[in-house]
C-alpha cells in the first residue's frame, strides 16, 4: 500500500541515470568539480524524487483505511534514493576535488529534490492521482533554465560555480523549509463533511 505502490522502475531508473552522470563527474573532476554536469545529474534525481507520490490506484489506495499523511511519510521515504545518490556523487567530487564546497551542494540537493516532491503533493491535492509525469519535466526544465540563463539577482544565484556560496546554501535552505510546509499542507486529506446542513 505505501512503499509498495511506489513506481520502483522509475524511481531507481532517474537515481541510476544521475548516478551515471555523477560518476562521469567525478571521473573527470582533477582539475575542479565539474558543477554544471553535476547539476544535470541533480535535474534527473529531482525529476525521479517528483514520482514518489503517484498512485497509479487511488480508488483502490483512498479506499485503504490509512490516511493520506501516513502514506506520504511512507512514500518520502522513497525520495532518499535519489537524494542519497546526490549525498554520495557529492562526497565523491568533495574527495576528488577538495576544492568541492561539499556542505552547500548537500543543502542545494535536499532543497531541489524537496521542491519536487511539494509540488507533487500540492498538485495530488489538487485531485491529479500521477503528479509525477507533470512535475518531473517542469522540475528538470526549471533547473536546467537555471543553468544555461542564470537568473536575477546574480547576489543570490540559484546555482554557484565560483562564488555566492553562503547566499545560494540560504536560499536552498530557505527552500527546503518552504517546501517542506507545502508538503506538509498538501499531504492533509480532503476535508468531508459529515451529516447535511
Amino acid at each position: 500500500m505505501t512503499l509498495r505502490g511506489v513506481d520502483w522502475a522509475v524511481v531507481l531508473g532517474g537515481s541510476a541515470a544521475g548516478a551515471a552522470i555523477l560518476a562521469g563527474c567525478v571521473a573527470f573532476g582533477e582539475d575542479g568539480p565539474p558543477l554544471t554536469y553535476a547539476r544535470l545529474g541533480l535535474a534527473v534525481l529531482a525529476a525521479a524524487a517528483a514520482f514518489v507520490l503517484d498512485e497509479p490506484a487511488a480508488a483502490a489506495v483512498d479506499a485503504v483505511p490509512a490516511t493520506r499523511r501516513r502514506r506520504t511519510v511512507a512514500r518520502t521515504i522513497a525520495a532518499g534514493v535519489p537524494l542519497a545518490v546526490w549525498a554520495v556523487g557529492a562526497v565523491a567530487l568533495h574527495w576528488r576535488n577538495p576544492s568541492t564546497p561539499l556542505a552547500a551542494l548537500l543543502v542545494e540537493g535536499a532543497g531541489v529534490v524537496a521542491v519536487a516532491v511539494a509540488a507533487s503533493a500540492a498538485l495530488r491535492s489538487a485531485g491529479w492521482a500521477e503528479p509525477g509525469e507533470a512535475v518531473a519535466p517542469a522540475v528538470a526544465a526549471a533547473v536546467l533554465a537555471a543553468l544555461i540563463f542564470q537568473p536575477p539577482p546574480r547576489s543570490v544565484p540559484a546555482f554557484p560555480v565560483a562564488d555566492g556560496w553562503a547566499a545560494s546554501t540560504a536560499l536552498w535552505a530557505t527552500v527546503l523549509v518552504v517546501s517542506t510546509v507545502v508538503l506538509v499542507g498538501g499531504s492533509a486529506d480532503p476535508f468531508h463533511r459529515v451529516g447535511g446542513s
